[in-house]
This record gives structure tokens, sequence and C-alpha cells, in this order.
């Protein structure tokens, strides 16, 4: 299955940044302070670029199957799992049409139409996609599993790579870098290496999330 846009546009500002920050790798393992500095910071961004890549796609997915629903009342997987994963509880029918004097209106429409139920998953969502701040499996779950990705076919040791990536990238952001730098240097052929890994398995999800828009 051919990449998707947001797979291309990942895969460029990755190379974008290892050009601009990534010192070439030394055949002796031996750098600079500044060329260690940049490495850092190489981390940081490359992190921030494939967090912002499985924000972007988990919400064109749940935009596609809202505009589907909308336009055809076709349901999906997307939708099925956007309601099962909300957190909301999915009130009985109403016993009457009639909203009566003391009912709130809105709470009224929630127990009558499905379509109230489905924006209150997707604006459910979308709260858990803007407050979203990481990479590591909770977060990765939380943005997969409601648009519709099996459990099934995350890889566990990714899971792990990720869990660790996003760790190190949360002691650079919230340690001094000098400090951090003679506590545990950085090493430019690993943190590149780390990249590759983790956008090696992206490229297997883009797929399975193509396959949602289908």
């Amino acid at each position: 299955m051919p990449k998707s846009v947001r797979f291309r546009i990942l895969t460029r500002e990755l190379n974008r940044v290892k050009k601009q920050f990534l010192p070439k790798i030394s055949p002796t393992g031996l750098y600079s302070d500044r060329q260690l500095m940049r490495t850092l910071a190489y981390r940081v961004l490359a992190h921030a670029e494939i967090e912002s890549y499985l924000e972007d796609r988990a919400w064109e997915v749940v935009l596609n199957a809202k505009t589907a629903w909308d336009s055809t009342g076709k349901t999906s997987r997307t939708l099925i799992c956007l309601l099962g994963f909300s957190g909301l509880t999915m009130d009985k029918p109403s016993d009457t049409l009639n909203r009566g004097r003391n009912i709130n209106q809105d709470n009224h429409d929630r127990r009558l139409k499905i379509s109230k139920k489905i924006d209150l998953a997707i604006n459910n969502f979308r709260w858990v996609k803007d407050n979203n701040h990481g990479v590591k499996e909770a977060n990765i779950l939380a943005l997969l599993l409601p648009i519709g990705i099996d459990s099934n076919d995350l890889d566990p040791a990714w899971l792990a790579t990720m869990n660790t990536f996003g760790e190190k990238r949360g002691l650079v952001a919230h340690t001094s870098a000098t400090l951090y730098m003679t506590i545990q240097p950085p090493d430019p052929a690993t943190e590149l290496n780390t990249v590759k890994q983790i956008t090696q398995e992206l490229l297997r999800i883009d797929g399975l999330i193509n396959t949602l828009m289908i």
C-alpha cells in the first residue's frame, strides 16, 4: 500500500532535521560538545515530528469517518471504536420523544439520537488528541485504538522502544543540557538508528490507517 501524504511529510521533515542537527557518524565515536548538543536537539525535534504525525493521522481518520457518516449514514470500524473507547456512558433510549419541562434538551437528544452520541465521542477524542503530549505506549494507545487500530496489530517491542524514546526526550526537555551531557552523553549513531526503527514500524501502521479510510 502506498505511503500516505502525511507519512511522506514526516519522512521529509525527519530528513531535514537530521541534515541540520545530526553530525556525520564518526567511526571513532568521538564528537565535540557542540555536536553532542545538536544531537540532543535532533532527539527532541524528531520526537516532535513523530508525535505530530500520529496526532494528525488519527484525526484524519476520524474526520474521514465523520464525513462518510454525515453524507451517507455509513458506519465504520472507526465510528464503532470511537464510541467504544470514548469512556462515555451509552444511555438507554428515552421513554418518550417529548423532552419535558425539567429535562435539558442536550441530555434528551443524547438518549434519542445516535448522531449526538457520535458527536460526543468525536469531541472527546479531539480533546484527547489536543491534550496529547508524548509518544509513549499510553499516548499511542489513546490515539490509535479509538480510530480502529487493533491492539494485536501493535508490536510490543516497538511500543517498548517508543517508551524509551519518550523517556529520553523527557530527560532532555526537563534537565539542564550541560548536566545531562555529563551524566549520559548521546550517541548520534544510536539516535539515528532509533528514529529509523520507529519510522520503519510507523510505515506499517500507516498502511493499517489507510485501510480504515477505504
